[in-house]
């Protein structure tokens, strides 16, 4: 995907789908949406992932909607990565690619579950029927959250900004320290109770 800096998720989805029996054609990062199209069409592909790892990547996933569409690729398209969700992919995904379903997944482990659904002949029409009733339903729910929202104009924000009048006479506190502390050693159960467990828990 294009702006990705490294592919560590994309691997594990590769190494996953492999030991399920799919033929998994990795292309690497920062490729160009032509790129994926001519490959897609060259080796006939099933279905097309794309992962996004930082910001960019989702704006390039909206752009490789539109040529999908545009140049005619009729295939499932999964998005994956850290900066996504599913909001943005019903939001602004979705919505620019015409010729199939666009599906969000998770992580890595629901891969199999998603692609197994997209490609089986005798589910895959209710399966992607509850997908595009799920989006619909994500779309609208942020739309009107969107609506909601009372914005003031940007000359009405900048008269309430910050105004302090003299900075001399503001007390400002001075750290401690100033600069890189470093703890050479330092006792490890101490930081047990600051540790927040519950990524770790929903991870395993």
């Amino acid at each position: 995907m294009k702006g990705d800096v490294h592919d560590i998720g994309k691997n594990i989805v590769g190494v996953v789908l492999g030991c399920n029996n799919y033929k998994v054609i990795d292309m690497g990062v920062m490729q160009s949406c032509q790129n994926i199209i001519d490959r897609a069409k060259q080796e006939k592909a099933d279905i097309i992932g794309l992962s996004g790892l930082i910001t960019p990547s989702l704006d390039e996933m909206v752009f490789n909607a539109k040529e999908f569409t545009k140049q005619g690729i009729n295939v499932p398209l999964l998005i994956g990565g850290a900066t996504t969700s599913k909001k943005h992919t019903a939001v602004k995904i979705e919505p620019n690619y015409k010729n199939n379903q666009t599906v969000y997944v998770l992580d890595a482990s629901r891969a199999v579950v998603v692609v197994n659904s997209l490609l089986d002949p005798n589910n895959k029409n209710e399966y992607i029927q509850d997908i595009k009733n799920e989006y619909e339903e994500v779309r609208k729910e942020y739309f009107e959250s969107q609506q909601e929202k009372n914005f003031v104009s940007l000359a009405k924000a900048r008269q309430k900004k910050l105004k302090v009048p003299d900075w001399h006479k503001v007390p400002i506190v001075k750290p401690k320290h100033l600069g890189t502390q470093v703890f050479t050693e330092y006792d490890m159960e101490k930081l047990i109770p600051y540790i927040d467990w519950d990524p770790f828990f929903q991870s395993w």
